[in-house]
């Protein structure tokens, strides 16, 4: 039986190879467990119980100087001097501010204390929200805080990144200015945690003159009311904590912090100002045509006045804004935790009056998981009555494509937060293209309902040439079509093609046929044509406008255009009499009707989808070309694109909410927002998104307003949704139920009745939600209503979301270009996702709905187990048995169980879970670790060995929703047995394709390169592997991909590890290392042959099925089954608990018992054979160190990004 591997120890040559993983990291924080909704309103936290060890386990093997915030014992000031009507917004703040300012200077003199206690620098204290220090200095001293009594817990501060007219329409907020008594936000206070803002902007009531700008920038304060800089009444106050020259990924360089939050744009730049674009979505007052600010009357203006508009207020426009500066003008930060503390107390006078009531948060982090610091700290806020918007994500480190399971993270998935995703509203800003040949244009008239002006072409221009800076013969030219065999441009052009193309523009095709496959990248296309003498492109795209932008060449320029303008110019071209004109001026210069009105934007995230028990996104929001206010450009403004501006239209209408009721708290505007979402997001085809996706739907202002019957989840009220979460159950033949309560709550003055129905979605045969037909609420009353979600389990089967992408490509950046590195069949999980529906019985308008989102993900799970207690061998000769499998298989509807047979390499007890950064990080605590090869099987029929694979069988002591980039796994090879690192299997997707791989690196010389991906588990997603929620992988390659040959058969070594970002970014090594492990994949001890499940390397799970087991004479190893479609069961670890999945039989040639579980150890493990992987600040240059996939950049994903 092999040892308890997890010490450090010969193999720590090996380490190296571990640090190929991307860089991980998500902030660290507080630890609070979000609370909900009483009866009588109120938000009520839960607290989580806290570990008696005050160091993180990162800060435990943490080296060297390091950054960290170390948390003092007690309640923060807002919390410990505000009586609870304050805290649940049920009147102002009471003036406490003596108390206050007593804790603040409690907090300094703890901080400077612990600073001398350990000779760091103080970077920072809070004391309002909670109370500690961010300090700076040498990670052993800074340990020895751990034992000062005033100290709650120390943990390693991560840096993040920083990541409107129609907009107004489209959410019906003009209709809630003028038809709801005029709610406009007036009165409520928000926050923008950001880059700052331009208050001298016109949209902000400033002078709108660069001149302005030029002089605010000279100030180390907010200016005066009197100064002709400011408007005090919309800018009302704020703090800079930072600096323009700040960026926490430079060591050197430290906050400048001042009292001036105005926002800047990198040097060399034109444009810039996040914050000051998210300000003006949330709450500008809008710009007039003649560039001044509109003071008018919100309730007075119609849709055609904001359409006549420079800039259309934003969606709270008479809100007030606070800037809450965290970022220079570019690069990361280390201080947003201080700039959440400082939205309770901007001016940190100790008095509460102005705080914010809303904080708008555009920035996050992908993949981070659900119990990030950061969230937590969200969730803190909330219990003080601060509500939290945030942007859902738009898959920045994943190549834009959003349709990526659980790529929306932290601080999108807080309980109490709103995530907003990006959808399209009913128009979207364009580029033109000039025709100048024939002079008159060509008559196009009347198009999509809007007439055209017909010199001009609908479209978008390439990204990657240069038209500001060309000349004008480099931009225009006459239009040819191309020849009908490379009509996309993917092939080179011959000679004489080139003759006939040579000084002109090319018009191609984007899609191959009406499947809409497509061949080559725009890059390649645009190579052909210039390297054949043309001189730029008009690419044609079936479906257009397209949602993501494309990108051509540096060399000649390319505008894109849909088939309807091509049929109409194609005449033209054909008689050689089409002249175009490419023009920076002409870019963003209409708005034409989306291709999909309320459709979703492609970069939009995908939250989770109920593994831990909830479901994020909340709602969406416009977020497509939203035009608001630029930075340092007095009048003008700029179109930005993401989920960072539709979460401020969000945070502008929930201040509209606010203002409308005041007594509402932060869960109950959240539920106000969410409940009157009324209009589905739909993709192409007309299916409607998961909740997963988009939340309950399109924000509806108007509604939310007038909100006064609230819907929400009973036991998680602060979530708003219902999430029945992942189901497990096995073929019975019966009907499994699992009821949830929601809660019907009446504000109004008057009774409802309500006909509740569900609004199907994804659908998944068999199953589904059941609501009762009525619910009365008397006035002030609250009632619960049971859901119970049925699942007929002989009905069972593996649906795919209609919306979902079936197929994806992975891209990777290189040469200047994005190039497909590998296609494949996406995961996905089946779900039942949809919406509750409440319509008020007394009325017929079916408009007037209350909307709750409801998901579910059932499964079939087998029971599946190898019989018997040990595998008997006759004697001590005998080499071959039999063993026979029995329990409750899974074979219908797309799914079929499947198992995998190795060599026991390790067993590893399970971590307890306060030893490790984050509850989440269980999920890479390695379990079992097992080896196997087909090797000894092919031989054994007759076929060359040499075609065998080697395949690694692993479990952990904690599920994962998917294995996503914020986690990592990895096999690191010692093939020639030299000490040295020659291989490392790498577990994780690439980006823009969803779905785990393994990739194969190689060592060579001093770097290291990727030879090879192949599928986690050996299939593709379209066969059900169970992929998804599970604590099991296989990870198989070629053998010959590792330069094994039966020739030269010997055994290896292998060591595992793992990581989470937060672990590594945190400072942690690994979550989990083996010791090196020695198998022979020619001569295993021990191999297998049995029915196989058409995937290599795994076998039927059949009941009443057999499995011949193979051995070396005399060796009595232990085997390790995994069985990949059983159930999770009971992972805690306690009374020989290890879960349903992984299996180990120990080999024998008598009775003898079973391996018992691992046992549990009192701390995570300080050294091993393999170190985890850590964190590289850039391409690694040494011997050991293989480089990530894309070494020209520094990974981002683990950063807060704006979105």
């Amino acid at each position: 039986m092999p040892p308890n591997h997890r010490r450090r120890g010969v193999l720590g040559c090996l380490a190296a190879a571990t640090s190929i993983l991307l860089a991980l990291g998500t902030p660290a924080s507080a630890d609070i467990n979000p609370g909900g909704i009483n009866e009588n309103g109120q938000y009520v936290a839960t607290p989580t119980p806290q570990s008696s060890d005050a160091l993180s386990p990162t800060m435990k093997k943490a080296e060297g100087d390091v950054l960290v915030f170390v948390k003092f014992k007690g309640q923060g000031a807002y919390e410990q001097t505000q009586p609870d009507e304050v805290l649940h917004n049920k009147q102002e703040p009471v003036k406490k501010q003596g108390e206050a300012t007593s804790i603040k200077e409690q907090v300094e003199n703890q901080a400077r204390q612990a600073a001398q206690d350990s000779g760091a620098e103080i970077r920072y204290t809070v004391h309002n929200t909670m109370r500690g220090a961010a300090l700076h200095g040498d990670a052993e001293k800074i340990r020895s805080l751990a034992a000062r009594d005033d100290v709650e817990r120390i943990t390693p501060i991560v840096a993040k990144k920083s990541m409107n007219a129609y907009s107004d329409i489209d959410s019906k907020a003009v209709q809630a200015w003028a038809e709801s008594t005029g709610y406009t936000g007036k009165g409520v206070k928000i926050a923008v945690v950001d880059s700052g803002i331009d208050y001298t902007h016109t949209d902000f009531g400033g002078p709108g003159t660069k001149e302005a700008y030029e002089k605010a920038k000279t100030l180390t304060d907010l200016p005066d009311a009197d100064s002709g800089l400011i408007d005090r009444s919309k800018v009302v106050g704020g703090i800079d904590l930072v600096g323009d020259d700040y960026n926490a990924l430079d060591a050197g360089s430290t906050p400048k912090p001042d009292n001036n939050p105005l926002d800047c744009r990198p040097e060399g730049y034109e444009t810039g100002g996040h914050g000051t674009h998210v300000a003006g979505t949330a709450a500008g007052y809008g710009v007039n045509a003649d560039g001044s600010t509109f003071r008018g009357d919100y309730s007075k203006l119609t849709e055609n006045d904001l359409k006549n508009m420079k800039i259309g207020p934003g969606s709270a426009p008479e809100a007030q804004l606070l800037s809450i500066r965290v970022f220079g003008c570019q690069g990361s930060s280390n201080v947003v935790m201080q700039g959440l503390d400082r939205a309770l107390d901007p001016n940190e006078d100790g008095d509460f009056s102005d705080r914010a009531n809303i904080i708008n948060l555009s920035l996050g982090s992908e993949f981070s998981p659900a119990d990030d610091p950061d969230s937590a700290m969200v969730d803190a806020l909330a219990q003080q009555g601060i509500l939290t918007v945030t942007a859902a994500g738009n898959a920045n480190e994943f190549n834009g494509v959003g349709d990526t399971y659980s790529d929306s993270g932290s601080p999108a998935n807080a309980a109490s937060s709103i995530s907003v995703a990006n959808a399209n509203g009913t128009m979207s800003v364009s580029d033109q293209l000039k025709i100048v040949s024939p002079e008159n244009g060509i008559p196009l008239d009347f198009i999509d309902g809007i007439f055209r002006d017909f010199k001009f072409i609908d479209g978008d221009y390439s990204l990657n040439f240069p038209l500001d800076k060309a000349p004008a013969d480099k931009r225009t030219g006459y239009v040819t079509l191309a020849p009908e065999r490379n009509h996309d441009g993917c092939k080179p052009f011959t000679p004489e093609e080139a003759e006939k193309i040579k000084g002109k523009w090319v018009m191609l095709d984007w899609e191959v046929d009406y499947t809409h496959k497509v061949n080559c990248s725009s890059a390649e296309r645009f190579d052909h044509v210039a390297q054949a003498g043309g001189t730029g492109v008009l690419l044609v795209l079936k479906d257009y406008p397209a949602q993501q932008g494309f990108g051509g060449n540096a060399t000649i320029p390319g505008f894109r255009i849909n088939t309807a303008f091509a049929a109409d110019i194609k005449p033209y071209v054909e008689a050689g009499t089409f002249k175009v004109e490419a023009n920076e001026a002409y870019k963003k210069a209409t708005h034409i009707p989306t291709r999909l009105e309320f459709g979703l934007n492609s970069m939009s995230s995908r939250g989770q989808h109920g593994t831990e028990g909830f479901i994020k996104p909340d709602v969406a929001a416009p977020g497509v070309d939203i035009f608001s206010a630029s930075v340092g450009q007095g009048t003008e403004g700029v179109y930005n694109t993401g989920t960072s501006m539709a979460a401020p239209h969000v945070s502008g209408i929930a201040a509209q909410v606010m203002q409308a009721h005041p007594d509402y708290t932060p869960a109950m505007v959240k539920a106000a927002i969410m409940n009157s979402a009324d209009t589905n997001i739909t993709n192409n085809s007309g299916y409607k998104y998961a909740v997963d996706r988009v939340g309950s739907g399109f924000v509806n202002a108007k509604k939310a307003v007038n909100a006064k019957v609230l819907v929400y989840n009973e036991e998680t009220p602060e979530r708003v949704s219902l999430s029945f979460g992942v189901l497990e159950y096995p073929l019975d033949g019966e009907d499994h139920t699992v009821t949830r309560n929601i809660v019907v709550r009446n504000m109004d003055s008057v009774a409802h009745t309500y006909e509740l129905s569900y609004q199907y979605g994804p659908e998944i045969p068999g199953s589904g939600p059941e609501v009762p037909p009525l619910v009365t609420v008397e006035p002030g009353e609250t009632v619960k209503v049971p859901i119970t979600f049925s699942t007929y389990t002989p009905f069972l089967e593996k649906t795919m979301d209609p919306t979902l992408e079936k197929e994806q490509t992975a891209m990777a950046y290189t040469d200047g270009q994005y190039q497909p590195i590998i296609s494949g069949k996406r995961q996905y999980i089946a779900s039942v996702s949809g919406r509750i529906l409440l319509k008020d019985a007394n009325q017929d308008d079916w408009e007037e709905l209350i909307r709750l989102p409801v998901h579910a993900a059932p499964k079939p799970i087998s029971t599946m187990k190898v019989q018997g207690s040990e595998i008997q061998f006759e004697n001590g000769k005998a080499t071959e048995t039999t063993v026979k499998l029995a329990g409750q298989d899974v074979n219908q509807g797309g799914y079929r169980s499947m198992m995998g047979a190795f060599e026991l390499g390790a067993a590893s007890p399970r971590i307890p879970t306060e030893n490790l950064d984050l509850p989440s990080s269980q999920s890479m605590d390695l379990q079992y670790v097992g080896a196997a090869s087909d090797a000894p099987a092919l031989k054994a029929a007759g076929q060359n060995p040499n075609d065998g694979k080697i395949y690694f069988g692993i479990s952990t002591w904690g599920i994962w929703d998917s294995m996503h980039p914020g986690r990592q796994l990895q096999v690191t090879l010692d093939t020639n047995r030299d000490g040295k690192p020659d291989y490392n299997l790498e577990v994780g997707p690439e980006k823009g394709l969803d779905y785990p791989l393994v990739k194969v690196w190689k060592a060579n010389g001093d770097t290291w390169e990727i030879t090879n991906r192949y599928p986690l588990n050996g299939a593709w997603g379209d066969t059900d592997t169970n992929i998804m929620d599970t604590n099991v992988m296989v990870l198989g390659v070629p053998l010959k991909d590792l330069g094994l040959t039966a020739d030269t058969a010997s055994s290896i070594d292998y060591a595992v590890s793992t990581n989470t970002w937060s672990n590594a970014k945190a400072g942690g090594d690994y979550v989990d290392a083996t010791e090196k492990i020695s198998f022979n994949p020619f001569a295993p001890k021990v191999w297998f042959e049995g029915e196989s499940a058409g995937v290599p390397g795994l076998f039927a799970d059949r009941n009443g099925g057999e499995m011949k087991v193979h051995r070396v004479e005399g060796e009595k190893p232990s085997a390790l089954f995994l069985h990949l479609h059983n159930g999770t069961g009971d992972l805690s670890g306690q009374n020989g608990a290890a879960g349903e999945r992984a299996q180990v039989v120990p080999l024998s040639e008598q009775q003898q018992s079973s391996l018992p579980a691992p046992s549990e150890p009192t701390e995570s493990p300080k050294d091993s054979s393999l170190p985890g992987p850590s964190e590289p600040a850039e391409s690694p240059k040494d011997s050991s160190l293989p480089g990530p996939s894309e070494p020209t950049e520094s990974p981002k994903a683990d950063t807060s990004l704006p979105k």
